[in-house]
């Protein structure tokens, strides 16, 4: 059993009908979530110059007053059309976790601020959202209402991007390590999921690239050393992530370990694609910035933002 984890009971997945959003369902299948948990499923259509129906009562000019009806329409129209969205994405997840107990809403207002507010309210353990959203102009990357809640949410959530070759039979999930309290808390939050097969896992920890420099007027690194991993790196990265391996190994997983040099921005994301990974968990934030606990960091956000495969950025309450 892993001590000091909390299982995943609790699921608010935002879904708007997008191609992204669809994915995202169909992707959870590879997350090892329980086969029993209480999930909200909201759905937002979002408006500029919100009807307030207490309005009507001091409107006076006629173009103003039918200019507000056919703006009121049209809010209903949209909110029966997101109504209908959320259903469908209803009944497709019922397909997948039948024994899941699932609710939806349909609300009007601004996606980024419903969905958290609702997750305040829902308090979930984990809030499920594709990269990007109907009214995203990108292709890559992620949308802004997506980058807003993995920024500002009070628990874990999951980027969900569903690769086209995944397997349900054959899974590969890369854990961010660097021996702080977040990164432990992904190895954890790996280690407790019921997963039906047990996913090959590799732990992976980014070392600062030492480089050594010849003085001058203007400091030179020297040819062929920076490349070079000093001695001990390796004893000493082993011993931070003995602990961890440890969890994963005691759980039944086949995990390895393997350290690079660089940014953990860039290596993280290039590793798992190179792995072809299918999923990412990350710490919300590393050991070097102690931020507010429910703060995201840079390298949180980077991978995040660049991976090609789902990112799960975990939130664990800090229990005394």
């Amino acid at each position: 059993m892993v001590k000091n984890a909390k299982k995943i009971e609790r699921i608010l997945i935002a879904y708007d009908g997008s191609g992204y959003s669809h994915a995202a369902l169909n992707e959870l299948r590879n997350s090892g979530l329980p086969q029993k948990a209480e999930v909200l499923i909201i759905s937002v259509s979002e408006i500029w110059l919100p009807i307030r129906y207490e309005d009507s009562e001091i409107i006076v000019d006629r173009d103003v007053s039918k200019y507000y009806e056919k703006h009121r329409e049209q809010t209903n129209r949209d909110l029966t059309e997101t109504r209908a969205i959320v259903s469908a994405a209803h009944k497709e997840l019922v397909r997948y976790f039948p024994n899941w107990k699932i609710n939806t809403e349909a609300v009007l207002g601004s996606p980024a601020k419903e969905i958290l507010s609702k997750a305040s309210e829902f308090k979930p353990d984990l809030v499920v959202v594709g990269p990007q959203g109907l009214s995203s102009d990108r292709e890559t990357g992620l949308g802004s209402i997506s980058h807003k809640i993995l920024a500002t949410a009070r628990c874990s959530v999951r980027i969900s991007r569903l690769k086209q070759d995944a397997s349900l039979s054959r899974l590969k999930i890369m854990i961010g390590f660097d021996a702080s309290y977040e990164s432990m808390a992904a190895v954890r939050a790996v280690a407790l999921r019921p997963w039906k097969i047990k996913p090959e896992v590799r732990l992976v920890t980014i070392t600062y690239p030492f480089t050594l420099l010849e003085p001058g007027r203007v400091f030179q690194p020297i040819p062929g050393m920076s490349e070079r991993r000093m001695a001990g790196e390796e004893k000493w990265v082993k011993t931070l992530a003995a602990d961890a391996l440890k969890i994963l190994l005691d759980g039944g997983f086949s995990a390895s370990l393997n350290y690079y040099s660089g940014n953990p921005r860039i290596i993280l994301s290039r590793e798992a694609q190179e792995w072809e990974a299918d999923s990412i968990f990350l710490g919300a934030h590393s050991r070097e910035f102690q931020q507010e606990f429910y703060s995201i960091g840079c390298v949180a956000s980077a991978v995040a933002s660049r991976a090609n495969c789902s990112v799960e950025v975990v939130r664990e309450p800090i229990t005394n």
